[in-house]
């Protein structure tokens, strides 16, 4: 099983175009109010919702299949 660290290092791993993907699974994930989100995670957060809403995403099996390659 995965530890934190082990997600951290994937997240780190992914490209740049991939984290808007990612940012939109762990929004489905978590309710916003129940995190404690400082000023830059929120700034963040509203940008990769708008790189979602201009189609700069990849699917979940996309995500899934580009990580059994690496």
């Amino acid at each position: 099983m995965m530890d934190r660290n082990d997600l951290h290092r994937l997240v780190d791993e992914l490209p740049e175009g991939k984290l808007p993907r990612l940012s939109e699974l762990f929004r489905h994930m978590f309710d916003e109010e129940e995190l404690e989100l400082n000023e830059e995670a929120k700034g963040e957060l509203a940008e990769a919702r708008e790189r979602v809403k201009s189609g700069e995403y990849i699917t979940l099996n996309e995500l899934l299949k580009d990580s059994q390659d690496v």
